[in-house]
Parts: C-alpha cells; structure tokens; sequence
C-alpha cells in the first residue's frame, strides 16, 4: 500500500488530473516543460518520472510524489480531502472527490526539465480525483477455549 492511502476506516484510490507548477526561476509559473516531460506526463500521468531530486538525482512520478509529499507531512489521503466527502464515503461505503494538492518547495529540493534546462520547482499543485472506500470490517470471531 503507498504512503497515506489508508485509514482504519477508509482505503483511497487516486488518479491525476493535471499539474500546476511554478518554478524558482525569474519566468516562474510562466516557464513551459519541455515537450518530452508533457508527453511523458500526458501517456502515463500516474507514473511519468518527470520530477527529480537535487539530492539524490532520483526520478519521482506523479503518484511518488505525492506519497512523499504525505511522508514529509506526516497526514494520509483522509487529512487532505474535506469532511463532507468523508462523511457522504461513509454513508455510502464510496465516493469520489476532486481535489488539488498544494506542494511548496525550497530551492535545491526537486526540479523538472524546462525549455531552459532543469529548474527548480517553487510550487506544484496536484490536481486528482480520489475515490474513497469504506473498508469491510472483519467481523469479530469469538475466543476459542
């Protein structure tokens, strides 16, 4: 199971919608991909590596990023999505929501491959449908003796 896509109550399932990114370069959120990262992100928009980490040179994923971004935050799926979705999920046993993840980033931490090279990202916003799914309880089984 990937980081934050689970609760006692819940499991939750994500599919990407878009991206909004800003960079820390003086063209900002103006700054355009090269055509190989939207190609890249428009076949496979859950596991296009198009993010990389200053660090480590690791390529990261839309899905990757995400389950980082839950790690660095310490939260699941359920502590990003509003109430009213959770609560018509746990009438319903499902449901599905849109919603955009906010990411900020300081210099140096990941960057994307622009038509001016790799840049910085300053800020990304994940947009996502989530479909959230009651989890089936077990029922209790009585103690043998």
């Amino acid at each position: 199971m990937k980081a934050g896509r689970q609760t006692a109550e819940f499991t939750f399932e994500v599919q990407h919608i878009g991206l909004d990114m800003d960079f820390h370069h003086p063209k900002g959120r103006d700054l355009k991909l090269d055509d190989q990262v939207i190609e890249a992100f428009e076949t496979e928009r859950e596991n296009a590596e198009i993010f990389v980490q200053n660090a480590s040179g690791t390529a990261f994923s839309t899905e990757e990023l995400l389950s980082w971004f839950l790690l660095q935050t310490g939260t699941s799926l359920a502590d990003q999505l509003p109430k009213s979705a959770l609560d018509a999920a746990r009438e319903k046993s499902e449901g599905h929501v849109f919603v955009t993840f906010p990411i900020r980033f300081e210099p140096g931490v990941f960057h994307m491959i622009t038509v001016e090279g790799a840049q910085d990202l300053s800020a990304l916003k994940v947009m996502s449908k989530v479909t959230i799914n009651k989890r089936v309880q077990e029922p209790a089984t009585p103690a043998s003796g």
